[in-house]
């Protein structure tokens, strides 16, 4: 509903919102505290974006969860550095991470960091590399899905190599 100097926005009777009105082409007028709500409801929702990503990509983590969770352990925390891990080692890697500190009730992101460290050392891996990306909205949650690397192997292949084997 606008008026001569007023933009109210409304849902049936109730006020949403209301902002002084505007003339200017392409001008925006924001409320602080709208903004400060939106960012509020944004970081809650990322939260659980994260430990959504996380179960799908490794769904024992809906278990680690849990029991971070009768701990009283803030789960954000975790979720973000096993995101992190997730893409550092790859999903199988970090499931095979997760179910040993489950088996040995060592919960924590930083158990699970070990965990994966040590198996990464007893195999005579590098250590993953970190891509750094630009901090741009959305760009750190694209998920992006790893593929094992011998497959492009197959397209170096001819057939008359098989033959020679």
């Amino acid at each position: 509903m606008a008026g001569a100097t007023r933009v109210r926005i409304l849902d049936g009777q109730i006020e949403l919102a209301r902002h002084p009105r505007s003339y200017d082409t392409g001008q925006t007028i924001e409320d602080p505290e709208h903004l400060e709500g939106l960012l509020a409801a944004t970081r809650q929702a990322n939260a659980h974006t994260t430990r959504d990503r996380l179960r799908v990509a490794v769904p024992a983590s809906a278990t680690l969860f849990d029991r971070l969770a009768e701990r009283g352990e803030p789960l954000r925390p975790h979720a973000t550095r096993l995101l992190a891990l997730r893409d550092d080692y790859g999903p199988q890697e970090l499931a095979a991470a997760i179910a040993v500190a489950l088996e040995r009730d060592a919960l924590g992101a930083g158990s699970i960091t070990h965990i994966l460290e040590t198996r990464r050392r007893q195999r005579g891996l590098q250590p993953p590399l970190r891509l750094t990306l630009p901090d741009r909205p959305g760009l750190r949650d694209l998920d992006v899905r790893s593929h094992d690397l011998e497959s492009y192997d197959a397209l170096r292949r001819h057939p008359d190599d098989e033959s020679r084997d």
